[in-house]
């Protein structure tokens, strides 16, 4: 099934054209897949940071595991937001 907004005439001067959603979506996984990657405590701060916001306390049990899995987390996403760039640029 194809995306009705691909054979929108208007494409070409639509702001919120798919090419840019998947571009906003992988730059914004980029850059938290690379703060992952080079420090995952301070990621692992900014989720415990959004989770204060609604009122949850959340603390690793195991920090050297959490650290670990942060990091192959990360470059999971980075690996997966550079898939989205590459499909943008070749694909759409």
């Amino acid at each position: 099934m194809q995306c009705p907004l691909v054979k929108c005439p208007l494409m070409g001067c639509c702001f919120m054209s798919a090419k840019l959603v998947f571009l906003g979506i992988g730059c914004l996984g980029l850059v938290v897949g690379v703060l992952s990657v080079v420090w995952p405590q301070r990621s692992i701060g900014l989720y415990q940071w959004i989770m204060e916001r609604f009122n949850w306390k959340v603390a690793p049990i195991n920090e050297p595991r959490e650290i670990r899995n942060t990091r192959i987390l990360g470059a999971i996403l980075t690996a997966l937001s550079l898939t989205i760039f590459f499909m943008i640029l070749h694909r759409l």
